[in-house]
């Protein structure tokens, strides 16, 4: 159940949502007739949320998402006052993530930190009643089916993207026997409401969002056509709809606060905002450097006391000047007419700043960030200390989304499995994982239950790793097909069947001599 707080409350959670299967023997329509009723509301409603999955919005139409410039005296009064600036500091982290490459890295760098292939997959076990075999198989096999529809990888890295952008990602989770798909939702319309009892909160969405969004709400379908109507029967105090919490999926990075919104990088945007400066002072010392202007000079006659007594007509020289800026000149130069003569000036020793300064700044906001020695691989050294830092980037991405997720899935599951086996997934990520693959692979070398979670990281689920077993031992016989070729190593020299050959007791020394002989001799 979700957990109250402020003013937006949360659904309680339903105790079991998935469509009971059908009758394995329909002796009558009766039966048929009865089970379709019993479930033909969760029926209607799943088929409707995945149609609407598939069409998210009128191609047809023309939508336009604006980004906005933001500056570092935006940025300050923002910060001085986080609380009723959300929006602001969400737009700004949009901004910079699409305007700056490195930010753009290091968001990526932590989203990828998840393994969610690195799990472990329990049954419920009663040490005092003991274990019902068939029932333990069929919660595990139930459990892992809907498991490998999830496409718990993919789908996540959408949510922790958001996370580490925007802090909060809210989401509508779409699922049924093909697959599920998670639908991002705009956080401008949508607040934290609760949190579950799994660890993951709930919340709620204004569903004035689709008063000038109807298309899009015949697209989208349920839950929010019955959110909608819902808002519709009281518009006083039905804007705010709680999702409902099969579909409800709301994960936070910095879980610590559920009220304050402001993104995790919040403290290196005015860094960022910088090196976006440099980078533009960058490109104008580019220009300079390949710059030139020319200038005509229109010379008077020496000794004349007349200013305007030229050398030449200046109509005629205007002429081959305009023959000369329209015909001759290359990009990046200009011209102009001076009294005197012809001559030119090049800007490539007044540049506004180098590439050094760039690298720097780009070098300390990696650094700043908690590490990342990885994303600036000029800096690199020391495997030890790099092991370090990563595992500290490791822990400082997934320590507060990874407990959410495996809470999210616990309940998710619930809805569709009537005895669901509990997910534990792993604090690992792609730079960690092969050292704990070697801790796991110890660990079933001396009798421990760790087979099954060592393969989900060579990114085997446990069902792969059962069915190929199965496959290789039972039905293809490799074990019997692909004998390992047998050494020394692996043989009594008394053995025949191949390997290398027993040394005989009249081995040849390096000078020719027998080495039995030479015993001999030294008696």
């Amino acid at each position: 159940m979700a957990r109250q707080q402020g003013n937006i409350s949360a659904k309680k959670v339903s105790t079991a949502k998935k469509i009971d299967p059908a009758p394995s023997q329909l002796n009558n329509t009766a039966e048929m007739r009865d089970w379709y009723q019993k479930n033909k509301k969760n029926i209607e409603n799943y088929a409707a949320a995945m149609e609407g999955a598939k069409s998210l919005r009128d191609i047809t139409k023309t939508s336009t998402k604006a980004v906005t410039a933001y500056s570092k005296d935006s940025l300050r009064t923002y910060l001085q006052n986080i609380g009723s600036n959300e929006k602001n500091l969400r737009n700004l982290s949009r901004y910079l993530y699409y305007r700056c490459h490195a930010y753009y890295r290091l968001i990526a760098y932590n989203a990828n930190m998840f393994c969610l292939d690195a799990r472990s997959v329990i049954p419920e076990y009663d040490m005092v009643a003991g274990v019902d075999t068939n029932a333990m198989l069929s919660s595990y096999q139930d459990t892992l089916n809907v498991l490998d529809k999830l496409n718990l990888q993919y789908e996540f890295l959408k949510a922790y993207t958001i996370c580490f952008r925007e802090d909060v990602f809210y989401g509508c989770a779409y699922y049924d026997e093909i697959g599920m798909f998670i639908l991002p939702l705009d956080p401008d319309y949508c607040k934290i409401s609760g949190i579950y009892n799994t660890g993951d909160f709930a919340f709620a969405m204004d569903m004035s969002y689709f008063r000038s969004r109807q298309t899009m709400l015949e697209l989208w379908g349920e839950p929010f056509q019955s959110m909608y109507r819902a808002y519709e029967s009281d518009t006083t105090n039905g804007k705010w709809q709680p999702m409902p919490d099969e579909y409800a999926i709301c994960l936070k990075a910095r879980a610590e606060d559920w009220e304050t919104v402001v993104p995790p990088f919040s403290g290196l945007l005015s860094g960022i905002i910088n090196l976006i400066d440099l980078d533009d002072l960058q490109a104008i010392a580019d220009a300079q450097d390949i710059y030139k202007m020319i200038w005509l000079e229109l010379e008077t006659i020496t000794g004349s006391e007349d200013p305007d007594d030229w050398k030449v007509n200046p109509d005629i020289v205007i002429e081959y000047f305009n023959r000369m800026i329209n015909e001759c000149l290359p990009d990046y130069t200009s011209a102009a007419i001076v009294p005197g003569k012809l001559d030119q000036i090049s800007f490539n020793n007044d540049k506004a700043t180098d590439t050094n300064k760039i690298a720097k700044a780009t070098e300390t906001l990696f650094n700043s960030s908690g590490g990342a020695q990885i994303l600036n691989s000029a800096t690199i050294s020391g495997i030890t200390a790099f092991g370090a830092a990563i595992r500290a980037d490791t822990e400082l991405a997934i320590s507060m989304l990874l407990p959410q997720t495996q809470g999210w899935v616990n309940r998710f599951l619930t809805y569709w499995v009537s005895n669901p086996a509990k997910v534990k997934f792993f604090e690992v990520s792609a730079y960690t994982k092969d050292e704990f693959k070697k801790e796991l692979l110890e660990g079933a070398q001396n009798g421990l239950p760790t087979a099954l979670a060592y393969n989900t990281l060579n990114q085997f689920s446990e069902k792969e790793t059962l069915a190929l077993n199965v496959l290789e031992q039972q039905v293809l016989g490799i074990s019997n097909l692909f004998v390992p070729l047998q050494t020394s190593y692996t043989q009594s020299g008394s053995s025949d069947t191949g390997g290398a050959p027993t040394k005989d007791s009249t081995e040849i020394t390096d000078d020719g001599e027998a080495s039995k002989d030479k015993a001999d001799k030294a008696k």
